[in-house]
């Protein structure tokens, strides 16, 4: 997994869902940026977060406030996509088993 949150906020997460996967910090959104995936919040948008207690200038250490769009990619051992999804609509999420499916086809061989 890879996201623009400060890893100290990310541990915590990680620890709260018990995740078992490393988080790794996409400072600045670089990575999402090489992939064409950032974007920046508008004015508007950001009085709704900070309405919220959402800084996301604190949160992610980036005055910015620049996210990822929600992505997944599958990527087999030689570095091939396989698979990538990705919708600017946070609210979707793809099925798991699509990804699931993905995965099982690049393990298959």
């Amino acid at each position: 997994m890879i996201s623009p949150e400060l890893p100290e906020r990310t541990a915590d997460m990680a620890a709260k869902q018990k995740l078992t996967f490393p988080i790794v910090w996409d400072e600045k959104s670089t990575v999402a940026e090489a992939f064409g995936l950032a974007f920046t919040l508008p004015d508007d948008l950001r009085a709704v977060y900070l309405g919220f207690g959402n800084d996301l200038a604190v949160r992610n250490g980036d005055p910015s406030w620049r996210l990822p769009v929600p992505s997944r990619f599958v990527i087999d051992g030689g570095g091939i996509v396989r698979l990538v999804q990705a919708d600017p609509d946070y609210t979707y999420r793809p099925e798991p088993e699509t990804t699931l499916e993905a995965l099982r086809k690049v393990v298959a061989g």
